[in-house]
Protein backbone atom coordinates (compact mmCIF):
# COMPACT_ATOMS: atom_id res chain seq x y z
CA UNK A 1 0.00 0.00 0.00
CA UNK A 2 2.54 2.81 -1.30
CA UNK A 3 1.70 6.26 -0.14
CA UNK A 4 1.52 7.47 -3.54
CA UNK A 5 -0.20 4.54 -5.32
CA UNK A 6 -3.08 6.54 -7.40
CA UNK A 7 -6.20 5.17 -6.82
CA UNK A 8 -5.49 3.46 -3.25
CA UNK A 9 -6.35 4.35 0.27
CA UNK A 10 -3.45 6.11 1.80
CA UNK A 11 -4.44 7.90 5.10
CA UNK A 12 -7.67 7.63 7.32
CA UNK A 13 -8.62 10.20 10.01
CA UNK A 14 -11.12 10.19 12.62
CA UNK A 15 -14.14 13.08 13.39
CA UNK A 16 -14.73 13.47 16.86
CA UNK A 17 -16.40 15.07 19.47
CA UNK A 18 -13.37 15.32 21.83
CA UNK A 19 -10.09 15.19 20.59
CA UNK A 20 -8.02 15.29 23.84
CA UNK A 21 -10.18 12.27 25.21
CA UNK A 22 -9.54 10.56 21.57
CA UNK A 23 -5.93 11.42 21.77
CA UNK A 24 -5.71 9.44 24.79
CA UNK A 25 -7.57 6.55 23.53
CA UNK A 26 -5.24 5.80 20.44
CA UNK A 27 -2.54 6.16 22.63
CA UNK A 28 -3.68 3.30 25.07
CA UNK A 29 -5.02 1.47 21.90
CA UNK A 30 -1.98 1.46 19.44
CA UNK A 31 0.37 3.15 20.99
CA UNK A 32 0.10 6.08 18.99
CA UNK A 33 2.07 9.75 19.91
CA UNK A 34 0.32 13.18 18.69
CA UNK A 35 1.54 15.88 17.11
CA UNK A 36 -1.14 18.84 17.12
CA UNK A 37 -0.94 21.27 13.66
CA UNK A 38 -3.02 24.25 12.78
CA UNK A 39 -5.55 23.80 9.90
CA UNK A 40 -7.45 25.88 8.07
CA UNK A 41 -10.16 28.40 9.80
CA UNK A 42 -8.25 27.92 12.62
CA UNK A 43 -8.79 24.63 13.10
CA UNK A 44 -6.72 21.87 15.11
CA UNK A 45 -5.53 18.67 13.87
CA UNK A 46 -4.20 16.02 15.52
CA UNK A 47 -0.96 13.83 13.48
CA UNK A 48 -0.86 10.37 14.58
CA UNK A 49 2.51 8.84 14.57
CA UNK A 50 3.58 5.35 15.45
CA UNK A 51 7.11 4.85 16.30
CA UNK A 52 7.77 8.13 14.38
CA UNK A 53 6.01 7.88 11.65
CA UNK A 54 2.63 8.81 10.49
CA UNK A 55 -0.55 6.74 10.47
CA UNK A 56 -3.24 8.61 10.71
CA UNK A 57 -5.52 11.80 11.90
CA UNK A 58 -7.84 13.07 14.18
CA UNK A 59 -9.80 16.16 14.19
CA UNK A 60 -12.63 17.39 16.15
CA UNK A 61 -16.23 17.41 14.33
CA UNK A 62 -16.89 21.18 13.62
CA UNK A 63 -20.38 22.48 15.70
CA UNK A 64 -22.66 23.09 12.17
CA UNK A 65 -21.67 19.54 11.12
CA UNK A 66 -22.63 18.18 14.44
CA UNK A 67 -25.73 20.11 14.71
CA UNK A 68 -26.83 18.09 11.69
CA UNK A 69 -26.55 14.45 13.26
CA UNK A 70 -22.53 13.67 11.79
CA UNK A 71 -21.75 11.17 14.81
CA UNK A 72 -18.01 10.34 15.27
CA UNK A 73 -16.40 8.32 12.42
CA UNK A 74 -13.32 7.70 11.05
CA UNK A 75 -12.65 8.56 6.94
CA UNK A 76 -11.21 7.07 4.56
CA UNK A 77 -8.83 9.24 1.82
CA UNK A 78 -7.89 7.69 -1.55
CA UNK A 79 -4.79 9.44 -3.83
CA UNK A 80 -5.90 10.69 -6.97
CA UNK A 81 -3.48 12.15 -9.57
CA UNK A 82 -5.84 14.88 -10.97
CA UNK A 83 -8.13 15.86 -8.89
CA UNK A 84 -10.56 17.88 -11.01
CA UNK A 85 -10.76 14.75 -13.58
CA UNK A 86 -11.11 12.64 -10.69
CA UNK A 87 -14.24 14.63 -9.66
CA UNK A 88 -15.83 15.30 -13.18
CA UNK A 89 -15.44 11.11 -13.36
CA UNK A 90 -17.33 11.25 -9.99
CA UNK A 91 -20.07 13.14 -11.47
CA UNK A 92 -20.29 11.34 -14.33
CA UNK A 93 -20.73 8.05 -12.49
CA UNK A 94 -23.37 9.22 -10.36
CA UNK A 95 -21.31 10.27 -7.39
CA UNK A 96 -21.92 14.04 -6.17
CA UNK A 97 -19.02 16.14 -4.83
CA UNK A 98 -20.10 17.41 -1.27
CA UNK A 99 -17.02 19.42 -0.65
CA UNK A 100 -14.33 21.31 -2.41
CA UNK A 101 -12.10 20.89 -3.99
CA UNK A 102 -10.11 23.27 -1.45
CA UNK A 103 -6.24 23.09 -1.13
CA UNK A 104 -4.56 22.61 2.47
CA UNK A 105 -1.00 24.47 2.37
CA UNK A 106 1.83 22.19 2.59
CA UNK A 107 -1.02 18.87 3.03
CA UNK A 108 -2.51 18.76 -0.41
CA UNK A 109 -5.78 19.25 -2.67
CA UNK A 110 -8.64 17.64 -1.54
CA UNK A 111 -12.39 17.23 -1.74
CA UNK A 112 -15.36 15.24 0.07
CA UNK A 113 -17.38 12.84 -2.43
CA UNK A 114 -20.09 10.94 -2.02
CA UNK A 115 -20.40 7.30 -4.35
CA UNK A 116 -22.95 5.93 -6.00
CA UNK A 117 -24.46 3.63 -3.16
CA UNK A 118 -24.08 7.20 -0.93
CA UNK A 119 -21.05 6.42 1.08
CA UNK A 120 -18.91 9.29 2.00
CA UNK A 121 -15.06 9.37 1.85
CA UNK A 122 -12.06 12.08 0.46
CA UNK A 123 -9.69 11.88 -3.02
CA UNK A 124 -6.66 13.77 -2.24
CA UNK A 125 -3.80 14.66 -4.12
CA UNK A 126 -1.60 15.11 -1.65
CA UNK A 127 1.80 16.86 -0.70
CA UNK A 128 4.78 14.49 -0.78
CA UNK A 129 5.06 15.09 2.84
CA UNK A 130 1.59 13.58 3.60
CA UNK A 131 -0.23 10.29 3.36
CA UNK A 132 0.59 7.61 5.41
CA UNK A 133 3.88 6.40 5.94
CA UNK A 134 3.62 2.66 6.88
CA UNK A 135 0.82 0.49 6.70
CA UNK A 136 0.37 -3.45 7.54
CA UNK A 137 2.43 -3.45 10.95
CA UNK A 138 0.65 -3.45 14.29
CA UNK A 139 -0.27 -0.11 15.00
CA UNK A 140 -0.77 1.24 11.36
CA UNK A 141 -3.75 0.95 8.84
CA UNK A 142 -3.70 -2.46 7.47
CA UNK A 143 -7.12 -2.33 5.04
CA UNK A 144 -9.71 -0.22 3.99
CA UNK A 145 -13.38 -1.50 2.96
CA UNK A 146 -16.66 -0.73 1.42
CA UNK A 147 -19.76 -2.08 3.03
CA UNK A 148 -22.80 -1.49 0.59
CA UNK A 149 -25.75 -3.42 0.26
CA UNK A 150 -25.49 -3.00 -3.78
CA UNK A 151 -22.40 -4.38 -4.04
CA UNK A 152 -22.21 -4.43 -8.01
CA UNK A 153 -23.13 -0.56 -8.46
CA UNK A 154 -20.34 0.21 -6.39
CA UNK A 155 -17.60 -1.78 -7.97
CA UNK A 156 -19.09 -0.15 -11.17
CA UNK A 157 -18.47 3.30 -10.16
CA UNK A 158 -14.93 2.56 -8.65
CA UNK A 159 -13.69 1.16 -11.95
CA UNK A 160 -15.23 4.10 -14.04
CA UNK A 161 -13.51 6.73 -11.44
CA UNK A 162 -10.66 4.60 -10.64
CA UNK A 163 -9.35 2.46 -13.11
CA UNK A 164 -9.18 0.02 -10.77
CA UNK A 165 -9.41 -3.67 -11.46
CA UNK A 166 -12.51 -5.48 -9.67
CA UNK A 167 -11.93 -9.16 -8.78
CA UNK A 168 -14.83 -11.07 -7.39
CA UNK A 169 -14.18 -13.58 -4.41
CA UNK A 170 -16.07 -16.89 -3.62
CA UNK A 171 -17.41 -17.51 0.06
CA UNK A 172 -20.19 -17.26 2.53
CA UNK A 173 -20.54 -13.11 1.84
CA UNK A 174 -20.04 -11.86 -1.93
CA UNK A 175 -16.99 -9.85 -1.70
CA UNK A 176 -15.06 -7.64 -3.87
CA UNK A 177 -11.44 -6.50 -3.89
CA UNK A 178 -10.10 -3.50 -5.75
CA UNK A 179 -6.94 -4.22 -7.37
CA UNK A 180 -3.56 -1.67 -9.14
CA UNK A 181 -1.68 -3.52 -11.28
CA UNK A 182 -3.08 -7.41 -9.96
CA UNK A 183 -2.47 -6.38 -6.73
CA UNK A 184 -5.17 -5.42 -3.44
CA UNK A 185 -5.81 -2.18 -2.59
CA UNK A 186 -9.47 -2.44 -0.44
CA UNK A 187 -12.37 -4.17 -0.61
CA UNK A 188 -16.19 -4.14 -1.22
CA UNK A 189 -17.99 -6.13 1.53
CA UNK A 190 -21.92 -6.86 0.98
CA UNK A 191 -23.40 -5.78 3.96
CA UNK A 192 -25.93 -8.96 4.88
CA UNK A 193 -29.60 -8.89 6.96
CA UNK A 194 -27.02 -9.98 10.28
CA UNK A 195 -24.87 -6.80 9.83
CA UNK A 196 -27.66 -4.39 11.18
CA UNK A 197 -29.23 -1.45 9.31
CA UNK A 198 -26.42 1.24 8.93
CA UNK A 199 -25.88 3.35 5.77
CA UNK A 200 -23.43 2.22 3.32
CA UNK A 201 -20.30 3.27 4.47
CA UNK A 202 -16.36 2.62 4.52
CA UNK A 203 -14.61 0.78 7.31
CA UNK A 204 -11.13 1.29 8.18
CA UNK A 205 -8.97 -1.75 9.42
CA UNK A 206 -6.00 -1.74 11.67
CA UNK A 207 -3.31 -4.42 12.35
CA UNK A 208 -2.59 -5.63 15.42
CA UNK A 209 -0.32 -8.37 17.09
CA UNK A 210 -3.11 -10.18 19.35
CA UNK A 211 -6.50 -9.36 18.69
CA UNK A 212 -7.95 -10.62 21.96
CA UNK A 213 -5.46 -8.47 23.52
CA UNK A 214 -6.52 -5.60 21.15
CA UNK A 215 -10.10 -6.11 22.33
CA UNK A 216 -8.73 -6.15 26.00
CA UNK A 217 -6.70 -2.70 25.92
CA UNK A 218 -10.06 -1.04 24.22
CA UNK A 219 -12.36 -2.33 26.68
CA UNK A 220 -9.48 -1.00 29.34
CA UNK A 221 -9.58 2.30 27.65
CA UNK A 222 -13.33 2.65 27.78
CA UNK A 223 -14.14 1.23 24.30
CA UNK A 224 -16.75 -0.80 23.39
CA UNK A 225 -17.04 -4.09 21.60
CA UNK A 226 -19.46 -4.53 18.87
CA UNK A 227 -18.21 -7.64 17.64
CA UNK A 228 -16.13 -10.36 19.71
CA UNK A 229 -13.34 -11.82 17.92
CA UNK A 230 -13.91 -14.26 15.40
CA UNK A 231 -12.31 -16.18 12.50
CA UNK A 232 -12.98 -14.58 8.66
CA UNK A 233 -14.45 -17.49 6.60
CA UNK A 234 -11.40 -19.38 4.99
CA UNK A 235 -8.82 -18.60 8.05
CA UNK A 236 -7.12 -15.56 6.51
CA UNK A 237 -7.31 -13.48 9.61
CA UNK A 238 -8.98 -12.96 12.78
CA UNK A 239 -10.86 -9.54 13.72
CA UNK A 240 -12.73 -7.86 15.79
CA UNK A 241 -15.43 -4.47 15.67
CA UNK A 242 -15.02 -1.35 17.84
CA UNK A 243 -16.19 1.70 19.13
CA UNK A 244 -14.32 4.32 20.09
CA UNK A 245 -15.25 6.54 23.46
CA UNK A 246 -16.79 8.95 21.12
CA UNK A 247 -19.26 6.65 19.33
CA UNK A 248 -16.17 5.90 15.73
CA UNK A 249 -16.16 2.38 14.82
CA UNK A 250 -12.80 0.88 13.52
CA UNK A 251 -11.93 -2.51 13.36
CA UNK A 252 -9.08 -4.38 14.14
CA UNK A 253 -7.26 -7.46 12.53
CA UNK A 254 -4.47 -10.34 12.49
CA UNK A 255 -3.79 -11.93 9.10
CA UNK A 256 -2.88 -15.45 9.24
CA UNK A 257 1.07 -16.15 8.14
CA UNK A 258 0.70 -15.97 4.29
CA UNK A 259 -2.21 -14.50 4.10
CA UNK A 260 -2.71 -11.44 1.38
Amino acid sequence: MPTKRHGAPNWVDCATTDLAAAEAFYAKMFGWTSERISGSGGSVYALQYLDGERVAGLFELPEPVRAMGVPPHWETSIEVADLPLALDKVRAAGGAVLDGPATEPGVGDMATVQDVVGAVLRFWTSEPAHGGEVFNIPGALSWNELATGDPEAAAKFYAEVLGVEIEAMEGPVPYRVMKIGGEPVAGILTKTPEMGDFPDAWDVYFAVEDVDAAIARAEAAGATVLKPAFDVAGGGARMAVLQDPQGAVFEVIKMAEGAV
